[in-house]
């Protein structure tokens, strides 16, 4: 496939100020994309099992990314579905309507890691986020993806997205499967501390991208493989914000749980509203703060008919 560097990502504009190119940097050799796996995507019976191979895993902490990509998990999450869908449906997905394609950049490729890092920027730009970073919600990544669609859209593809909260949606385990037929989920769970009085209040939060989910309707429980891109075997080794790591799938279970949740407004004014969400366990998931899953965004798209 032909390469392209960074200078003909056209169109940046005032994304490129807010995310310049990344310099020279040492680079291992060409990473796999993922491990050998088989897809499934069953969701017919009581029992459901839903696994997507060939899953990009983009890490989010990259040094010519704003505040160094601290707060870019929603965009770099968003990226992973985005370039599933690019690589396994076709959907074309670029910054200009002459820009190069999302997919002409391989994020397992040394050489084209200042062009991932360049898209995962201008996502992050389009979702809101300003030149100090800043967090960015479900809504404004699917603004960043609508963004980038603009021209499938104009070319007659067939492009939806949408939300699911946790609230009132008893079968979020279900719901998470159905959706991840057609492409990686992004998942926000929401991190919360336990005050004196039992309610919880919530101190941030953190997007990461599903690959696999398997559980049984009406358990109250689904098990779920992640791409998470703050969590990387190199993590802070020399120079890790400058080269992209290996795939890495990260194993956790979700319960559904009701918990009231406190909160203060900017006037002093506090809240307590119960909420149902589905807390987060695993084995790199664990410290002072706890879990709880509270929303997804799915995506999806279909090439143009006849």
């Amino acid at each position: 496939m032909k390469r392209h560097r960074l200078s003909v990502l056209a169109g940046l504009t005032a994304a490129t100020a807010l995310f310049p190119a990344a310099g020279a940097y040492a680079a291992p050799a060409e990473l796999p994309i993922a491990p050998l796996c088989a897809e499934q995507k069953d969701v017919a019976g009581p029992q459901y099992a839903v696994n997507l191979c060939d899953v990009t895993d983009a890490d989010q902490f990259r040094t010519h990314l704003a505040a160094e990509g601290s707060s870019h998990c929603g965009p770099t999450s968003l990226y992973n579905a985005m370039y599933y869908l690019g690589e396994h449906k076709g959907l074309p997905m670029r910054i200009t309507p002459n820009g190069q394609l999302l997919t002409e950049y391989d994020p397992g490729k040394p050489e084209d890691y200042d062009e991932v890092t360049a898209w995962i920027g201008w996502l992050g730009y389009k979702a809101g986020m300003g030149p100090n970073g800043g967090g960015s919600s479900t809504g404004e990544n699917r603004a960043a993806f609508d963004a980038a669609t603009v021209g499938a859209k104009a070319a007659g593809w067939t492009v939806n997205r949408g939300g699911i909260g946790t609230d009132n949606t008893p079968e979020f385990g279900l719901e998470i499967a159905k959706r991840l037929r057609q492409a990686p989920v992004q998942l926000w769970y929401g991190r919360y501390v336990l005050n004196a009085d039992n309610t919880h209040s919530r101190t941030g939060g953190h997007a990461v991208t599903v690959v696999a989910a398997k559980g049984d309707v009406g358990s109250g429980k689904v098990e779920l493989t992640l791409h998470d891109p703050a969590r990387a075997d190199d993590h802070k080794t020399p120079g890790y914000k400058d080269t992209q790591s290996e795939v890495r799938g990260e194993k956790v279970t979700l319960y559904r749980v009701a918990i009231n949740v406190k909160s203060v407004s900017d006037d002093g004014v506090t809240t307590i509203k119960q909420r149902t969400y589905w807390r987060l366990f695993g084995e790199q998931y664990q410290g002072s703060t706890m879990g709880y899953v509270e929303a997804i965004n799915w995506f999806e798209a279909a090439p143009p008919v006849g």
